[in-house]
């Protein structure tokens, strides 16, 4: 692995809106990583994002792949070409970083995982919620039996309807809400429970114009009989939540996926008839992500997550949910990691 000083040296694959907006500003701003190239179908587009933040290579997307001074590759772009990008930088020896969801299929995911173990290298979907403090801090107060024994979580998000352009409306790109909105609180309930599901019920609602799916409702069981109810929205007002119901309380979550580094969190703590605001500090989540992947590249063993598994596992739930609406029934998590559509 090439080093600077410590630092982990990064190529990105696609000039997005959240590169922009959030992974490039996390970037520049950490000790850690340094972007080398940017990388993007047209060369003015990359040009404009080197120039924005000071980065002295860019190119196309093969240029970023054959730059020997990367370590790793974050790819930033439609849901429907990650597993093609991640597969070429496996094989260029990069890790990855990829923007959620993973892909579009769970054989899709596990072909990516094989590519990554072939060559060595890591893979980290790009949840990067799940590191803003607002959630340890949720888990220290069910650690703390605050909540008591866990029953329900309900977890929701959703916005108005994108522009008829945009990637999230075109299916062949792996737009729609599943996989756009309806994957956070999926992955949230994984979190919260610290458990996998074991059956899911699913239906999602589809625009017919473009054919993905615009709303999406999703009952999750896990072991112990607790449940996760997730809805997700393309065309309704912004929600971005979660709320966990326990045997002594409740806590919900004001913002809960999509929070600016600039934005102080609220935890809303509800027992006895009582309601407390919790405030949790301002935190650029993305950062946080960046810096915990990076951490075990440099020093393998120094975080105790598990990359690859954690993307097998949410790409199973997704690939249950797609099933389970498919074929109107409900479909048992041991069908796809024992059954006949084979073990990873």
């Amino acid at each position: 692995m090439n080093r600077n000083k410590g630092r982990i040296r990064i190529g990105v694959i696609g000039c997005s809106r959240v590169a922009a907006k959030i992974a490039l500003p996390a970037m520049k701003s950490s000790d850690m990583v340094e972007v080398v190239i940017i990388g993007s179908r047209s060369l003015g587009k990359s040009e404009e994002y080197a120039r924005e933040f000071g980065c002295r290579s860019y190119g196309s997307y093969d240029d970023v792949l054959k730059n020997d001074d990367i370590d790793l590759v974050y790819v930033s772009l439609p849901v429907g070409l990650h597993e093609d990008w991640v597969v070429r930088a496996a094989g260029a020896g990069k890790h990855i970083l990829c923007e959620k969801s993973s892909t579009t299929s769970l054989e899709s995911a596990r072909r990516m995982i094989r590519a990554c173990r072939k060559n060595n290298v890591r893979i980290l979907e790009g949840f990067s919620f799940r590191y803003h403090p607002q959630h340890r801090k949720v888990a220290e107060m069910i650690r703390e039996d605050y909540l008591g024994e866990l029953v329900t979580f309900n977890g929701a998000f959703g916005f108005p309807m994108p522009a008829r352009d945009n990637i999230r409306m075109i299916k062949e790109l792996g737009g729609g809400v599943l996989n756009d909105a309806a994957c956070y609180p999926i992955c949230a309930s994984r979190i919260i429970f610290q458990t996998e599901p074991i059956e899911i019920v699913a239906s999602l609602t589809y625009d017919e114009q473009s054919g993905v799916d615009v709303r999406a409702s999703v009952f999750i069981k896990y072991p112990g009989d607790k449940i996760a109810f997730v809805s997700a929205v393309f065309g309704a007002c912004f929600q971005s939540a979660y709320s966990i119901w326990g045997s002594k309380a409740i806590a919900s979550m004001k913002r809960a996926y999509a929070i600016p580094r600039d934005w102080a969190a609220s935890i809303f703590f509800f027992a006895n008839d009582k309601n407390n605001e919790i405030l949790v500090e301002p935190a650029d989540q993305f950062r946080l992500m960046i810096e915990n992947f990076c951490s075990e590249l440099l020093e393998p063993g120094a975080t105790e997550f598990n990359f690859e598994e954690d993307l097998s596992a949410q790409a199973i739930v997704m690939e249950a949910v797609r099933i389970s609406n498919k074929e109107n029934r409900l479909v048992r998590i041991d069908e796809l990691q024992y059954g006949k559509r084979g073990k990873f």
